[in-house]
Parts: C-alpha cells; sequence; structure tokens
C-alpha cells in the first residue's frame, strides 16, 4: 500500500466517522476532498470552488426542483386519492388486493411525482387506515405502503434517474424508458409476496370483492388526470417535443392546472406552503451533488475506481460473482447512506467496473436503482420506514419487521433486471 493509499484509507475513516455522529454529508464530502487534496498534492486547491460551481451549472440539474414541487403537489391535491381507487378496482378482488391496490397506486403516483418518501406518504395517508378496517395488522399495512413507494424512483419520471445520468453522463430520456418495465416487474413481485402472506395469515381476506370491469372503467375515467400526466410527460420527450428538463416544468404546470381548475384539491393559499417546503428539499440536495462529483473527481486521481474494478474481474466465477458482489455492496450502502448519496458516492467506483464487464450505461443504471431502492425499507436510514411511520402512528422498527417478504421480492426482482438486460433496454 503506497502512502497515498494510506493517506485515502485515513481520511474514508474519519469521513465515516463524522457522518455516523450526524455531520451533513455535503459538509463531509467537501472537507474529505480538501483533505484529501491537500495531503496527495494532485491537484490545486482551487478546484474546491471551481468543481462544485461548474457541476451545479448543468440543465439537466432544473428538472430536480421541479419533480421535487411536482410530488408536493400531487401528495397535497386529489390526483393520489384517483389512482388509490383504480388500484382497487383493478386487483381489489384478489385475496390480499386492498395490499396490491396499495402497491400499485404507488406504481401509479410514481408515473407523476419522481418521488419515493412522497409516495409513501400520500399513499400511506389513504390505505394504511382502509387495511386495518379490512383486518390487515397496522405495522403490516404501513410496511406495504413503504415498499410501494420504493417504486417512486424507478418508474419514470424519477428524481434519482436525472442526478444519476448527470453524474454518468447517461441518457436521462433513455433511464426513464429503461425504468418502465423494471417497475412493473418490482410491483409484480411485490404483490406475489403479499398474496402469500394474506392466504397464510389471514390478513386482508375480508377485503375480497368480485371483479367488475364496469367498475375499473369508472375508476380510470376518475383517475384520467393522474394517469394523463406520466403520457404528457413521457410523450412530449420521445416525440422530441420537450427536453427531460423542460418535462418538469410541464409536470408543474400539469398537475397545478388539473389540482387546482379541475380537481380543486391545491388552492392559492397552498402554494407559498409547497413553493418553501421544496425550495427547502432542493438546497439541502444540491450542494451534497455538487460536493459529491468533487469528491468523485478526488477518487479517480488517485486511480481508487480502477483498483476495485481490477479486483473484481480476478474474482473466481467472472461476470456473475461480479454482480453480486455489486448487488450486496449495494445492499449494504443502502442501509447507510440516503440513495443520492450512495450514487454519487460510488459511480465513480462502480461505473469502470460495469464498463469493464460490458454492461450496456442503461441496463447498469436501472440495475443500480434498483438495487438501491431496496435501501428504502432497511434500517437504519429506510427513508420510506420514517415516512410510513409518520403516517399510520407505527415505530419504525415495527414496520421494519413486517417488510422482509416484500424486501425478499425486491431482490429477486432486482436479481432479475440484472441478469436479464431485455427488462432494461427493451427499445434499444
Amino acid at each position: 500500500m503506497s502512502d497515498n493509499d494510506l493517506i485515502a484509507l485515513v481520511i474514508a475513516l474519519l469521513m465515516g466517522v463524522h457522518l455516523a455522529i450526524g455531520l451533513s454529508l455535503w459538509v463531509v464530502l467537501g472537507l474529505g476532498s480538501l483533505a484529501m487534496i491537500a495531503a496527495v498534492g494532485t491537484y490545486s486547491i482551487s478546484i474546491i470552488g471551481e468543481v462544485p460551481f461548474s457541476s451545479m451549472d448543468n440543465w439537466a440539474l432544473l428538472a430536480m426542483p421541479l419533480f421535487i414541487l411536482t410530488g408536493d403537489i400531487i401528495s397535497t391535491g386529489r390526483i393520489a386519492r384517483q389512482l388509490v381507487r383504480l388500484g382497487d378496482a383493478l386487483v381489489g378482488w384478489i385475496t390480499g388486493g386492498l395490499g396490491m391496490a396499495t402497491i400499485w397506486s404507488c406504481f401509479f403516483i410514481s408515473g407523476t411525482s419522481g418521488s419515493n418518501s412522497a409516495d409513501t406518504a400520500a399513499i400511506g395517508r389513504i390505505m394504511v387506515p382502509s387495511m386495518v378496517e379490512k383486518g390487515y395488522s397496522r405495522s403490516y399495512a404501513a410496511a406495504l405502503a413503504a415498499s410501494g413507494g420504493c417504486l417512486g424512483i424507478i418508474v419514470p419520471p424519477s428524481l434519482i434517474f436525472i442526478v444519476y445520468g448527470v453524474v454518468t453522463s447517461t441518457s436521462v430520456g433513455d433511464l426513464f424508458l429503461g425504468g418502465v418495465l423494471p417497475g412493473v416487474l418490482m410491483a409484480v413481485c411485490m404483490c406475489i409476496a403479499n398474496y402469500f402472506v394474506c392466504k397464510y395469515s389471514n390478513w386482508g381476506a375480508r377485503d375480497s370483492k368480485a371483479f367488475s370491469f364496469r367498475e375499473v372503467l369508472g375508476a380510470a375515467w376518475d383517475a384520467r388526470y393522474g394517469l394523463g400526466a406520466p403520457a404528457v410527460i413521457l410523450g412530449g420527450i420521445y416525440s422530441g417535443w420537450f427536453t427531460p428538463t423542460e418535462a418538469a416544468a410541464v409536470a408543474v404546470a400539469y398537475c397545478l392546472i388539473v389540482e387546482m381548475f379541475l380537481t380543486r384539491g391545491v388552492g392559492l393559499r397552498d402554494l407559498p406552503r409547497l413553493l418553501v417546503r421544496s425550495g427547502c428539499v432542493t438546497g439541502i440536495i444540491a450542494p451534497v451533488i455538487a460536493f459529491s462529483i468533487l469528491f468523485g473527481e478526488v477518487l479517480a486521481v488517485l486511480r481508487l475506481p480502477e483498483r476495485v474494478a481490477s479486483y473484481l474481474l480476478t474474482l473466481p466465477g467472472g461476470f456473475v460473482t461480479a454482480i453480486l458482489m455489486i448487488l450486496v455492496i449495494l445492499l449494504i450502502i443502502g442501509c447507510f447512506l440516503e440513495t443520492m448519496a450512495a450514487i454519487i458516492i460510488l459511480m465513480p467506483i462502480l461505473l469502470p467496473v460495469a464498463t469493464s464487464l460490458k454492461f450496456d450505461p442503461v441496463h447498469f443504471g436501472v440495475f443500480v436503482m434498483c438495487s438501491l431502492t431496496i435501501g428504502f425499507i432497511t434500517p437504519p436510514v429506510g427513508i420510506n420506514l420514517f415516512a410510513a411511520s409518520a403516517v399510520s402512528g407505527v415505530p419504525y422498527l415495527s414496520i421494519a419487521s413486517r417488510t422482509w417478504p416484500l424486501l425478499i421480492a425486491l431482490v429477486v426482482a432486482t436479481l432479475m433486471v440484472a441478469f436479464v438486460p431485455w427488462f432494461s433496454i427493451w427499445f434499444k
């Protein structure tokens, strides 16, 4: 081990300690980068100001605050309830159907909001009381809402896909398309897991009802505005009418018009609160992105990504072993780091590995997203667990203990995405 490697290791350990004691991630990344630059002496100290500023001067990142605002509008208005009714009409007649309706409601709302925690909170407020009334355990009902919310960063438009595209120079539009089928696959796997849980625990046995095609049509018509949002957003992107960033602005305008003038779920008095809330979230995320790109450049100079890639490629089993190793790394990191931070920190290391393994960039991006989204329901971070706890009143750990069947389903779906590229590059 060289002197530079030893210095980098010590600094990395100190960064981990500072994260553990609660120091803000962007501060840890900035100070860690500064320490490595000063200790190694490869870079000029001036890049501490240059790289973060230039990294934020990016047209694609303008979509971030706009999609955050879209999610806030939807969670406040009536679109979420209309999509819940559609999900219930489609699968409510199956054993455990109300739980499946929760999952599919999260899927539908993900096509508009692009945010996992917003989906969990919006759907959880509506569905958890209904599931409890029908015989579900309150903790399991909350676990379903938290797990369904994982689809928020897989189903397009996804805020995290935008960040991934910026960090890795991958087409955001292709990533959006690549997330469609994996999102469906993850929802189906969770519904299967929910079916068996309800069948053998007798939860949800009383929510079975006869299927009604007329009810489905009525619910679909009622949810037409919610279903129209992803159609407008994705249709506009792939028809060439606007870019993914412009699509975010269209999404805000569409949802505001619908909620203010058609469903009347949002009024003028709600706008200042929504703008402030979205602005606060954006203010937290933006510096993390800026300083993580700086940290990635420092790691590249130290050639750490290249050495990790070389090590994984020499493991017995080749491609299969490397994929499983990457999955394990992402699952572990997802337990401790927020998804956006994990992408920004890990991609400079893992992307060269993917390139060496001949991964398609879009396929690898979708695989990474599917792996990291599981972290939303795994302690100690588990953002969706906190959101579900807030709306259900169930303790965080009680919800976490009920998520394991759904967690296994998500891992199975992720492995299918990893080893069957067609799911994520079907459009190529």
